[in-house]
């Protein structure tokens, strides 16, 4: 399993954060929807803290790791929940700014972790 998170990690990394999706929306609800949006912010922020210099490569990878971790909660294929998180990423990102979105994670990280960790 960790070697599978590594590569979703890998993968998630690789095609950027502003990659259009590929194919229709996926609609993801309730919890679900919940831990994508936990698991995207966090990949997110931990991506900005380390580009910036704020973190080390190795933590921001313990961070990413978790991240993938929270798609446990996400149904769906691995590539369906790639997918997702493109579309996640997207949605983040044309709707708050960065420092928007550190102050939304800062309110909300305990509870994703308390929830989906």
């Amino acid at each position: 399993m960790k070697a599978k998170a590594w590569m979703m990690a890998a993968a998630v990394a690789a095609m950027g954060l502003t990659a259009p999706a590929a194919k229709a929306d996926l609609v993801i609800q309730g919890r679900a929807a919940q831990a994508l949006h936990c698991s995207a912010m966090l990949f997110m922020v931990s991506s900005e803290l380390r580009d910036a210099g704020y973190i080390s490569a190795r933590d921001a990878d313990v961070a990413q790791t978790a991240a993938i971790r929270m798609l446990a909660y996400v149904p769906g294929s691995d590539a369906e929940k790639l997918q997702a998180m493109k579309q996640r990423f997207a949605r983040i990102l044309n709707s708050r700014t960065m420092p928007q979105l550190f102050a939304e994670y800062d309110t909300t990280s305990k509870w994703c972790r308390k929830n989906f960790l």
